[in-house]
């Protein structure tokens, strides 16, 4: 009964740590920029740039449901 309680336990804390690392990323992948932003900055860093602004939104979706 100990040996399974030790296993039980092992397994939990091998599940919060998994739960912990993807709240992670999650969190991680809700701090992008705005829209309006990212362009601003891609036409400060590439001035004859031809996106605009549905661009860097589409860019955004594809990296929030990636």
């Amino acid at each position: 009964m100990r040996s399974q309680l030790t296993t039980e336990r092992a397994d939990r804390e091998k599940m919060e740590t998994q739960l912990a690392d993807l709240k992670q990323k999650s969190a991680t992948a809700s701090e992008l920029p705005e829209a309006a932003d990212l362009l601003n900055q891609l036409k400060n860093r590439r001035k004859k740039s031809g996106a605009d602004l549905a661009d860097m939104e589409a860019v955004l979706d594809i990296l929030e449901n990636h």
